[in-house]
């Protein structure tokens, strides 16, 4: 069993690692998906996760202080949700590294932002034209979320985003099936990847809330070298 001291340093710590490894947000919210694939629960348990959520309720509040809730949040699954697993995890990518894919793609594919910017504003508008599908494409091969060869990638997708809704994700055969099906309709590689993230994905409740999400950082990125620009005038 691992012991960590209960002082302020160490809660400090730990929050700092949860930011990090994204498994603790800057305003207080667990990422359960992430924190939960670095712990293995007995399979012979079945309370385990009740359990933990019960011990959270009790020693983490929220009117209590963001390390020390980070703290004790670890803590609960530490003590109550299975053995700690030693081996490196893929962390989810940060909205900066994610508007960063963005602003890649954006430019190879020579697409305006003004047009990602009106894409975004509806759940239908990325499989409307060519250069739309293939910002999908893109964006999501760079992301390490999506391979021509493969299709996308179930457990990126659940760590990413979350599961939109329960057992979302867990059987990767649901996706695969899904993906063979439009396959097997001849679509070319953009057209293709648009439709398995909407048809096969949940593209409306995983990759178009990031986008907006990410939309005021690409702005700004965007718009640096006029305001750098005009300040040297």
């Amino acid at each position: 069993m691992y012991n960590y001291s209960n002082d302020a340093k160490t809660k400090q710590m730990l929050r700092c690692v949860g930011l990090i490894l994204q498994w603790w947000k800057s305003d207080g919210t667990l990422n359960e998906h992430v924190l939960a694939q670095y712990f293995m629960p007995d399979t012979s348990d079945s309370d385990y996760y009740n359990r933990t959520y019960r011990c959270i309720e009790r020693k983490a509040p929220v009117d209590d202080d963001l390390c020390s809730r980070a703290f004790e949040t670890f803590q609960c699954y530490l003590q109550q949700y299975g053995e700690l697993l030693n081996c490196p995890k893929v962390v989810p990518l940060s909205d900066e590294r994610l508007t960063e894919t963005m602003h890649f793609c954006l430019d190879v594919l020579d697409i305006p932002f003004s047009d990602f910017e009106q894409w975004t504003s509806s759940s239908e508008l990325f499989l409307h034209t060519e250069p739309a599908r293939c910002l999908l494409r893109c964006f999501t091969i760079r992301a390490g979320l999506y391979s021509d060869q493969h299709g996308p990638f179930a457990d990126r997708f659940k760590l990413q985003f979350g599961a939109p809704k329960p057992d979302v994700f867990d059987n990767e055969l649901e996706g695969d099936y899904c993906v063979a099906r439009l396959r097997r309709e001849g679509h070319d590689a953009c057209s293709l990847a648009a439709r398995s993230l909407y048809e096969c994905y949940y593209f409306a409740d995983t990759l178009l809330p990031t986008f907006e999400r990410i939309l005021p950082l690409l702005r700004l990125v965007l718009h640096q070298p006029e305001l750098e620009t005009a300040e040297m005038e």
